[in-house]
């Protein structure tokens, strides 16, 4: 009797390689035969990556265009690295690869965005902290209050013009808005563009702070008067937690 996990690794290898990595001893038939169906089979694969690829980015293929999209597919799940993922995290470097490869600045922001979008869908569950959570602390319980990002928490940086990128955040967005906060308080993701103020916060809440060390930062960054409400807005936007909360 074979090894299951090492047969499985072969049959991986040719539709990986082609001909060159056929496994000898796994199929029955005649080799012509087995490697058409292989054939046909790695066809359905290499067609389910691109798929997946056009659900994962479907407003990027949208702004680049069919043709460009699907061209520029095809090379990239054909990366060694690629062909080895599963569908879910087919995804992965996909904006770099397409900034690599010519696309714009704004093509690439939407790649950026949308992959975040995704990865905070499928984020653990957590309790956001909420704005009445700090009803009931004094001076001191707030200042030492501890912060994390919630685990749906991301945060991308663009190139490009929020407004003009996501028209629907045209109403929120400040013009020199350069960094996106994605989050999924409850069960819906969000999107927050940010200004200069709020994206060093939210860069400083990447690691676990306390609102002591958050407000200094916040006050170093601006005026004091501005400083609570920025940190204000991002607890209000989900993106804070509690450390192991």
């Amino acid at each position: 009797m074979g090894d299951l996990a090492k047969d499985q690794a072969r049959f991986i290898a040719v539709l990986q390689h082609g001909p060159s990595a056929f496994p000898d001893g796994v199929f029955a038939g005649e080799p012509d035969w087995v490697l058409l169906g292989l054939k046909a089979h790695a066809n359905t694969i290499s067609h389910a990556r691109l798929v997946a690829l056009e659900h994962t980015f479907p407003r990027t293929r949208e702004r680049m265009g069919h043709d460009a999209f699907n061209a520029l597919s095809r090379v990239f799940v054909d990366l060694p690295d690629v062909r080895s993922r599963k569908l879910m995290h087919i995804g992965a470097g996909f904006a770099e690869f397409l900034a690599d490869h010519g696309a714009d600045a704004a093509q690439c922001d939407l790649a950026a965005v949308e992959w975040a979008w995704l990865h905070s869908y499928h984020a653990a569950e957590a309790p956001a902290l909420d704005l009445s959570d700090l009803a009931g602390l004094d001076e001191e319980g707030l200042l030492d209050l501890k912060l994390a990002m919630h685990p749906a928490t991301r945060l991308v940086a663009v190139q490009t013009d929020i407004a003009v990128m996501l028209p629907e955040l045209a109403g929120s967005a400040p013009g020199d808005a350069r960094h996106l906060l994605i989050t999924r308080p409850d069960a819906e993701v969000l999107l927050h563009p940010l200004d200069a103020l709020q994206a060093a916060l939210a860069r400083c809440a990447q690691k676990p702070v306390t609102m002591r060390n958050l407000l200094a930062v916040a006050i170093e960054t601006a005026k004091e008067a501005e400083a609570l409400p920025a940190i204000f807005a991002l607890i209000g936007a989900g993106m804070l937690a509690r450390p192991g909360g």
